[in-house]
């Protein structure tokens, strides 16, 4: 945004929105002062962290039109969709799933907040309620590397997942109630990904060895990635089943 009207009102929107950081992000920043190659890796994680959302976000489709908008700085991103129904809410829960587990393949647990309600986001600006309430469920609620939902949002995150395959990831329920997205079973139900989610949970125990707040949040990870490979048996097999009913009523493949 180059330019605005100072005299133009100012109105919200009904949007979803999603407040999001990296973990451990601050600790990081404090260490990379004496280390040029960690300055570097934390560059090159910022640019993936926004280039990402950018690039969902600005390509226009039908599934992803030009209201979407997002934010970054430093290590911390908001996106947000404008919001009709259960739909767009399962969109933005599609995006941040597929994003949060695309940066934990490059090594950057997330954690994050979303909600829907009233806020104003152009390009860099956002503010509002929704904004508030999103940074609320990130920095006061979420405390492990995950990315909540609004409890408000329960009816439609229920709808949203009834109209689904059973064996797509998407969200699951933690123990506080809350609903969390769902961003390891479907690498839990590769073998080669299931390879190198492993080696990145337990290197990150073993570094964190002598950090017990740290290391409670790597050891939460490492137990959510047990559930999701405990369950991908039964994932794995709903999905065959499935595509070989249609492979035999429609006679070629069907996409996961």
């Amino acid at each position: 945004m180059t330019t605005y009207d100072a005299n133009a009102p100012v109105e919200y929107q009904k949007r979803a929105v999603a407040f999001i950081d990296i973990l451990g992000w601050g600790q990081a920043v404090e260490d990379s002062n004496s280390d040029p190659e960690l300055r570097q890796k934390l560059l090159n994680a910022v640019w993936s962290f926004a280039a990402r959302a950018q690039d969902y976000v600005e390509t226009e489709t039908v599934d992803h039109p030009s209201r979407d908008e997002y934010s970054q700085f430093s290590d911390s991103l908001i996106v947000s969709f404008p919001y009709a129904n259960n739909r767009d809410l399962f969109r933005l829960l599609k995006f941040v799933t597929e994003f949060q587990a695309s940066m934990l393949m490059l090594g950057l647990p997330l954690r994050g907040g979303v909600t829907v309600g009233p806020l104003f986001h152009t390009e860099a600006i956002a503010f509002g309620p929704a904004m508030n309430r999103a940074y609320y469920l990130e920095s006061k609620i979420a405390e492990m590397p995950r990315i909540i939902i609004d409890q408000a949002l329960n009816d439609d995150v229920k709808a949203a997942a009834s109209s689904l395959p059973k064996h797509w990831p998407f969200v699951v329920r933690g123990k506080d109630g809350y609903y969390e997205t769902d961003f390891l079973s479907g690498d839990a139900m590769s073998e080669k990904l299931t390879l190198i989610i492993e080696r990145k949970i337990d290197g990150w125990i073993e570094q964190y060895r002598g950090d017990e707040r740290t290391l409670a949040k790597y050891q939460w990870l490492k137990a959510r990635w047990s559930d999701a490979r405990a369950d991908a048996g039964e994932r794995i097999k709903t999905r065959n089943k499935r595509h070989a009913a249609y492979n035999a009523k429609n006679g070629g493949p069907q996409p996961d």
